[in-house]
């Protein structure tokens, strides 16, 4: 009788991926806000004989540094780059080990594992500082590699409990975290760093970290059939309805040669190397525009870049419910979707990014284009994502790990490259502008590319290695 009342197993999965990205991109997200609390401004712009920025004297928020003393590290725009970017390091050498690792070890295992780890280092991040840049950009190398590790399983584990009506549906409600994980990151580093000091926000989510990651435990499984609450009835739904997966007693080699030579998989490499550039250089150098010409206070910085992020949320969940109800109403092809879906997600923010310099002072209208831009992204959670769920689901993981470790090597580069223009003078709303038209430029180059030459439709040897399967199983 308790099974009748029990939240069906794959939605339960799906709430715990949420929780776990939400948890882990605020971890993500300290460091780009903490940093301003870390760092000497002051001493910075007198040693770059420079004055704080007074291009928009008019603002509400005039005084910086009120509410916290300024820190003790005299880091420059392109050392905090540097420091920024390592993160991105570790996950792109997560690719080479992820996919590996996952089938190696299983998707659960592999999910807990990095979330230990990735909480564990976040946790003992403080007490790098003071040793030097090399040792907080290893720390932030290792976050990065844990928590790019992390994609590989999630994947893995919603390819083998996702019905092909539910598909976009459950992969847009648990990477939703992601957004809701940035919004409530910013908004908590940002108080916790204005009341009880910077190091106070690495201590209490790496705490959090490790209490979720035992709960994890507990309530995701590899496949439906190790689950042991999970109902008959659910049960044969997904055993019907999940298509194109290995069950558990098949031994499957990974095709690397076709899908490293898969027009299908470098258009959706491609496309997310061009977003990745502007997405990240947006998300690294925000909460320093928002400070140095904008003048927002460190606890309202928190909160303005939160703002950014909301609108994002409310669209990775709605484009997962309007993509899978267009698909059972047939209106679109799938490749058509995840096409209409990616335009509005790198069109529109490559748009709302490129106002901004013509928008000047206005905070207000700053804010609102940032937001609009993040909320027009948030539809690429049924485009350029969902869509290695429908090339190969057997290697959805391997798929998403290779493209996004790909992506994340923009976020290397990025933030340097803005720091090396901004070092020029960050004060100067100019070269801020030179910054936004960069990354507006690279949103518009990746609505090219998929536009042109992305599909949808499952790959040969995505097939070809189903049919091994079933004769496999039928032997057995």
């Amino acid at each position: 009788m308790n099974l009748k009342v029990c939240p069906p197993a794959r939605y339960v999965l799906a709430l715990f991926l949420f929780l776990t990205y939400t948890l882990l991109y605020c971890q993500r997200s300290i460091l780009s806000v903490s940093i301003l609390a870390m760092v000497n401004h002051t001493a910075i712009f007198n040693m770059q004989n420079e004055t704080t920025s007074d291009e928009c004297p008019n603002q509400t928020h005039s005084n910086i540094t009120i509410g916290y003393e300024e820190g003790s590290y005299i880091w420059t725009q392109s050392t905090q780059g540097i420091i920024l970017g390592s993160y991105f390091y570790g996950s792109v050498f997560a690719q080479l080990l992820g996919g590996s690792t996952t089938f190696l070890l299983g998707p659960k295992k592999v999910f807990v594992i990095s979330t230990f780890v990735s909480s564990v280092f976040v946790l003992l991040t403080p007490f790098t500082a003071d040793i030097g840049v090399i040792v907080i950009s290893l720390f932030q190398i290792i976050v990065g590699l844990a928590q790019g590790i992390s994609f590989h399983a999630s994947f893995s584990l919603l390819a083998r409990w996702s019905p092909v009506s539910e598909k976009t549906t459950l992969s847009s409600l648990s990477y939703s975290g992601i957004q809701v994980g940035n919004i409530v990151g910013l908004i908590a580093t940002g108080y916790l760093c204005h009341y009880a000091g910077w190091p106070s926000s690495f201590y209490t989510f790496g705490a959090c970290g490790l209490v979720l990651s035992l709960c994890l435990l507990f309530v995701i499984y590899d496949r439906p059939q190790n689950h042991p609450r999970i109902s008959n009835k659910e049960l044969i739904f997904l055993n019907e309805n999940v298509a194109n997966v290995a069950s558990e007693d098949c031994k499957l080699s990974i095709p690397w040669k076709d899908i490293l030579t898969s027009r299908a998989v470098w258009t959706v490499a491609f496309t997310k190397v061009c977003w990745g550039f502007g997405y990240y250089t947006i998300l690294t150098k925000l909460p320093s525009y928002l400070q140095i010409i904008l003048h927002f206070p460190i606890h309202e910085n928190g909160v303005m870049n939160a703002l950014v992020y909301a609108l994002d949320v409310v669209t990775i969940i709605l484009s997962g419910f309007m993509a899978d109800f267009v698909r059972r109403r047939g209106w679109l092809s799938i490749t058509n979707i995840r096409k209409l879906a990616e335009a509005l997600g790198t069109i529109g923010p490559g748009l709302c990014i490129l106002s901004i310099p013509f928008i000047g002072c206005n905070s207000i209208n700053v804010i609102l284009c940032l937001a609009f831009s993040m909320g027009f992204f948030g539809f690429c959670m049924a485009g350029d994502v969902a869509i290695v769920l429908d090339l190969a689901p057997d290697f959805s993981g391997i798929l998403f790990g290779l493209t996004n470790g790909l992506s994340s090597i923009t976020g290397i580069i990025s933030p340097y490259v803005a720091g090396l223009i901004l070092d020029k003078d960050q004060g100067d709303i100019v070269q801020w502008s030179y910054v936004f038209y960069l990354a507006s430029s690279f949103y518009c180059l990746s609505a090219f590319v998929f536009l042109i030459a992305a599909t949808a439709e499952l790959q040969p040897w995505a097939i070809t290695q189903s049919i091994e399967k079933k004769e496999t199983k039928l032997e057995l």
